[in-house]
């Protein structure tokens, strides 16, 4: 049997967990062209710093794209749910996290830009913070 000292194990605080997913999310895309690992991890990290972004009394980067949807709908007459835009922008993240019935996926790593720039975006609002990982990113995606 195998005895762990859980005192000498590090200690991570959700945003430092958040952190190292999202950089990992995007070595993985970058460095292996991988972008299944890519957006679950990135989906991951998104979801954990918009809820901190939120319990600091923010508002998430999902909320302002939900958001703006909803507005340019209502100056064209219409009155979009939120949940349609909240499915239409994680639909990847789910496909890959959740069993659901369907077609086979194709996957692209552009699939992967839109998470990573929204859990790098809550990232920004909740710490004012860059990592190496996600200006790396930002350069090799937005130029």
């Amino acid at each position: 049997m195998i005895i762990i000292d859980v005192d000498s194990l590090p200690f991570y605080t959700k945003q430092e967990l958040a952190e190292h997913q999202l950089d990992r999310a995007i070595r993985l895309l970058l460095d292996e062209n991988d972008a299944i690992s890519a957006i679950t991890l990135a989906g991951a990290a998104e979801e954990i710093l918009g809820k901190l972004v939120q319990r600091a009394g923010g508002t998430h980067a999902l909320a302002d794209f939900i958001n703006e949807c909803r507005a340019a709908g209502r100056l064209l007459g219409e009155n979009w749910e939120p949940k349609e835009f909240s499915q239409m922008a994680n639909y990847y993240r789910n496909e890959l996290k959740h069993y659901v019935e369907g077609e086979e996926l194709t996957i692209s790593p552009d699939c992967a830009h839109d998470i990573i720039d929204r859990a790098a975006e809550n990232l920004w609002r909740l710490s004012g913070k860059q990592t190496e990982q996600i200006r790396r990113f930002m350069s090799h995606v937005h130029g």
